[in-house]
């Protein structure tokens, strides 16, 4: 029994260094997948950090390509991408960019998957690709690994790539064409107290050409590019007058209106002398400056007419003119016309007496006949195209400034060389489609240029306005890969509802149509932009109409000449605010 214990405690001690020696072994192996794992995690972390460095700055440089801080876009891609990636965290390093980490391209689209593939190119770009690395050769060097050592192997190389793009745009124009769209150019507000100038006389200039410049700079009359324009002339109405500059103009001193008021002598030295001149005799004369019979109306209108030297008169009195029947009243036979001018439409000189005899757009030019009231008939009385087609090319306020702002975004971006196409869609009482979506894009400029307000009806659809721009937009011409972008101007208030029917300015069921509209857009991802001109515009209605939609209400307001300037900033701003999106 003895010696058998002796055996037995010799096999323990033999077992116990054995499993000594297995776990001294293991122990070794143990470690090194411990080593192993800690740094394959650390590599995994490092490759994590590297992807999201790579990621923002590829989206940080394809949103600088529309030139930041007046830099080329090259200039201004590269020192984004190095400002983002620097902002993250690779290894508790920032990551450093080399110059061939940053690469320009164009996203060319795949037709059968409707998803962008990067396309190196050095000119005419608008896209980016971004490498962040952690490599022997690049400014942060390779990983340092810390386990691995012990299997010979002492850092590692790692890099991340991602292409970004300035997404195309399908964007719809919606334009406010109310009758209000030329309210800055009336005389109603001639006096106007915020610095800037009715600019009627550039109107009355522009009615015989030349069509205002791109842009035109709204002032006073006296400096802008119709100051030397001669301008049209209308019977005996040949001119201007006084300037119209606020807090020195009266109507009543102006030499260029002359007051004839119904059932009223009229007693106007110069009308007297015209009269002599064009071969009346004092009969004649004194039963056309004589108001007794104005309580007929078409006598008061012939009158009238014959006193501007816009009709003769056939009186068939003794020693005068023949053809009538001899008596004072002027009766419709006896009374023939000048001739209209060419760019007339359903309308007489007797409608322009009727307007100024009603003092309809200020009281203090009622009975005041000249060129300042006849231009100022065809801009509230027969502003439509189909009144007066001529308005379109006269510089019509705040409408001019709209023009010249869209055409400041067609610039805009055919300077960034994007793939971005525009439509048009336009509203007042009625909406209507005028431009398919189209990358021509100058041509939706030209086709706003030939547009007047009030060019077909006069009120104000808004919600009709955006659901012509919620057909183009998901019509067959609009592109899948495209985002989708709405871009509504609007100096007024909606007042037209769901029927189409005017129910008075923010009626509820205008306001509703038009926030149902903004609504449909945004179930179908389109952004709103909105922008508000003047001081009548319901701003907040436009911005509720912008938060719906995503996107951000600007408002361009003062005197024509600081709107104009606000508007092309505005336009400016929004022609280079494109989208952006990795592609790989």
């Amino acid at each position: 029994m003895k010696a058998y214990g002796r055996v037995f405690r010799g096999r323990r001690y033999t077992r116990r260094a054995a499993v000594a020696v297995q776990v001294a072994v293991m122990s070794t192996l143990i470690l090194g997948f411990g080593a192993l794992a800690v740094d394959v995690g650390a590599i995994y972390t490092v490759q994590t950090e590297l992807q999201a460095a790579a990621d923002s700055a590829a989206l940080a440089a394809a949103g600088a390509l529309m030139g930041e801080g007046g830099l080329n876009p090259d200039t201004a891609a590269r020192a984004a991408a190095a400002n983002y990636a620097a902002r993250n965290r690779v290894r508790n390093a920032s990551p450093l960019l080399a110059a061939s980490d940053v690469e320009f391209g164009r996203a060319v689209l795949d037709p059968t998957t409707n998803r962008f593939t990067f396309e190196p190119s050095a000119t005419a770009f608008d896209a980016v690709r971004v490498t962040v690395r952690r490599t022997a050769d690049s400014p942060n060097g390779a990983v340092p690994l810390w386990f691995a050592n012990i299997f010979g192997i002492r850092e590692t190389e790692l890099r991340a790539r991602a292409a970004a793009v300035l997404l195309p745009r399908d964007i719809a124009l919606v334009i406010d064409l109310s009758g209000s769209m030329d309210y800055d150019s009336q005389l109603r507000f001639y006096n106007r107290s915020d610095g800037g100038f009715s600019n009627l006389r550039d109107i009355w200039a522009a009615l015989d050409g030349p069509v205002p410049s791109r842009p035109y700079m709204p002032g006073s009359e006296l400096e802008t590019e119709y100051a030397d324009d001669l301008g049209p002339t209308y019977g005996w109405m040949t001119y201007w007058g006084d300037p119209l500059l606020p807090g020195s103009y009266t109507a009543a001193a102006d030499p260029g209106l002359w007051y004839i008021r119904k059932s009223q002598n009229t007693n106007v030295t110069q009308i007297n002398t015209l009269l002599v001149a064009a071969g009346y005799n004092a009969a004649e004369r004194a039963a056309l400056v004589s108001g007794s019979l104005d309580s007929t109306t078409t006598h008061w209108r012939n009158r009238c007419g014959v006193l501007l030297g816009l009709a003769t008169w056939n009186s068939g009195k003794a020693g005068g003119r023949p053809g009538g029947n001899g008596d004072n009243k002027l009766d419709d036979f006896e009374v023939v016309w000048v001739p209209l001018p060419p760019y007339r439409v359903g309308w007489h000189w007797r409608h322009y007496i009727d307007y100024v005899q009603a003092g309809t757009s200020h009281s203090a030019f009622r009975y005041r006949y000249g060129l300042k009231t006849y231009t100022d008939f065809l801009l509230d009385a027969q502003r439509s195209f189909n009144q007066t087609n001529i308005l379109w090319a006269t510089p019509e306020e705040p409408l001019q400034a709209v023009k010249d702002a869209v055409q400041t975004l067609v610039t805009t971006i055919d300077e960034l060389d994007s793939l971005d196409h525009l439509s048009l869609e336009v509203f007042a009482t009625g909406s209507k489609h005028e431009l398919d979506l189209t990358d021509n894009l100058q041509a939706v400029a030209d086709l706003l240029y030939q547009r007047q307000a009030a060019h077909y009806d006069a009120t104000t659809n808004i919600g009709g306005g955006l659901a012509r721009a919620i057909n183009e937009l998901t019509s067959a011409r609009a592109r899948p890969a495209a985002r989708k972008v709405i871009l509504l101007m609007s100096d007024g208030v909606p007042n037209v509802d769901e029927s189409g029917t005017y129910v008075g300015d923010g009626a509820p069921g205008a306001i509703g149509y038009a926030l149902a509209k903004a609504q449909a857009a945004a179930d179908l991802g389109m952004r709103i932009y909105t922008v508000s001109v003047g001081v009548q515009a319901d701003r907040p209605l436009m911005q509720e109409i912008a938060t719906i939609g995503g996107g951000q209400e600007f408002f361009a307001g003062g005197s024509p000449e600081e709107y104009t300037a606000q508007l092309a900033m505005i336009f400016r701003t929004l022609g280079g605010r494109r989208p952006v999106a990795l592609i790989e």
